[in-house]
């Protein structure tokens, strides 16, 4: 199960290291704090983030009106919120071990007017306190790799999910976990390992798409140009630093990956008249 004095002092730590990085002149202030996707004319984390949530939400669409989606690991909102902004129609719950994140979360919520479709519920992402067969849709956007248990991740969000509904995995992948520098708290896993979990849940694997060479360089190259820019490099600044460095050659080496995985669960058998 999850720790949650772990991963909120975590994100207490890096949280606004990572706001700055992703932050772009006049634009309002990230509220995600992940990699991001990063094609061809992306040069910013800012955009990264953008690119990602509109990959997520192509993977989810198109979405009935009133859906109801969850976020398994939402953190401080930042993914559910923009898929809010972006699909006006749908509602979202977020989940975090996290109260000290949720709070946050809230908060951006009303900042950016969505407070009405977003709810925010504490709880561990491998003991979800959700109904069952409850979700049109499920997400859990670079999350994961924090779950020592990911066969109960997977079966608990399959449990969330309606009949027929698409679900969203996107996160680090590794197949050398003994190359990675920085081990504590991350649990990383193989895609082959994704893969066969995903299959044992009882999902269908919609598709499955490594977006890691387009993620871990251009991210480091960004890192050193803003820590650069600081007269001061911190610790945090620092640990980035090296922990990008070790993704970017691990990746370069084709060990390291970055997976968006799309599910569907399986429309309910027809009962017999």
């Amino acid at each position: 199960m999850q720790n949650e004095r772990e991963v909120s002092g975590f994100y207490s730590q890096i949280r606004d290291y990572w706001i700055a990085l992703g932050s772009k002149g006049s634009a309002p202030p990230t509220m995600m704090l992940n990699f991001g996707y990063w094609p061809q004319g992306v040069e910013h984390l800012y955009e990264a983030q953008q690119s990602l949530v509109r990959r997520v939400v192509e993977c989810i669409a198109p979405c009935p009106d009133g859906a109801l989606g969850v976020e398994v690991g939402c953190g401080i909102g930042g993914i559910s919120i923009n898929v809010l902004q972006q699909l006006p129609h749908v509602r979202m719950t977020g989940v975090d071990i996290s109260e000290d994140q949720l709070e946050i979360a809230r908060a951006n919520a009303q900042a950016r007017g969505v407070q009405d479709r977003f709810h925010a519920q504490q709880g561990d992402s491998m003991a979800l306190p959700l109904p069952s067969n409850a979700f049109d849709f499920g997400l859990c956007i670079e999350s994961s790799f924090h779950y020592d248990n990911k066969p109960l991740f997977f079966s608990e969000l399959f449990r969330a999910l309606r009949p027929g509904s698409t679900a969203v995995v996107a996160d680090i992948t590794c197949s050398r976990v003994d190359g990675v520098q920085f081990r504590k708290g991350n649990y990383f896993e193989s895609p082959a390992t994704y893969h066969q979990l995903i299959r044992d849940t009882g999902f269908e694997l919609v598709s499955s798409e490594d977006i890691g060479p387009v993620v871990y360089a251009p991210l480091y190259q960004h890192i050193q140009n803003f820590n650069a820019g600081q007269r001061n490099r911190d610790r945090i600044a620092k640990y980035w630093s090296l922990v990008l460095n070790n993704y970017r050659e691990l990746a370069s080496e084709g060990d390291m990956g970055y997976y968006i995985f799309t599910l569907k669960k399986p429309d309910a058998p027809a009962l017999n008249n």
